[in-house]
């Protein structure tokens, strides 16, 4: 047998309703109004905290800055002169196989939200040789555990 104090009644109608409100909109998912997004190289990951208008032409001329900043001499990663040396890739895992292949960010003038950019998401810094041709993309993911041994991505 269960006893109910005369305030719990009033409480379990509040938490409780008897009927299902009729066309209740649904809240609305609000905008993001900063990325996070991750730019790697070699053994090197680069942040950047962006709002969702950045330019991709942007996001290459702060990796730019990154990497004439010193960067490039302690980690064997290539000179750049120019953002023309390098593009950005986003990874495509094909599902089935163990394989994944790099898409070059070629819209320059797109945002981060045009181009549907998720926060965290990894870019991939693709460069160059001489002459402009794209050279393999050397990166390698940071271990997920502490026993676990780095994986090269190429």
């Amino acid at each position: 047998m269960y006893y109910f104090a005369s305030w719990t009644l009033p409480l379990l109608s509040i938490l409780l309703p008897l009927e299902k409100p009729q066309n209740m909109p649904l809240p609305q998912k609000s905008e993001r109004k900063i990325y996070q997004i991750l730019v790697r190289t070699h053994k090197t990951t680069l942040f950047f905290t962006v709002p969702p208008s950045t330019t991709i032409k942007y996001l290459k001329e702060q990796v730019f800055s990154a990497l004439n900043s010193g960067l490039s001499e302690e980690e064997g990663i290539p000179i750049v002169k120019n953002v023309e040396d390098f593009d950005l890739c986003r990874c495509r895992v094909i599902k089935g196989k163990d394989q994944k292949t790099y898409d070059v960010l070629e819209q320059t003038e797109s945002t981060i939200k045009e181009i549907k950019l998720t926060n965290w998401e990894v870019l991939y810094i693709q460069f160059k040789d001489e002459e402009g041709q794209s050279l393999e993309i050397m990166a390698t993911d940071p271990p997920i555990d502490d026993d676990e041994e780095s994986r090269p991505l190429h």
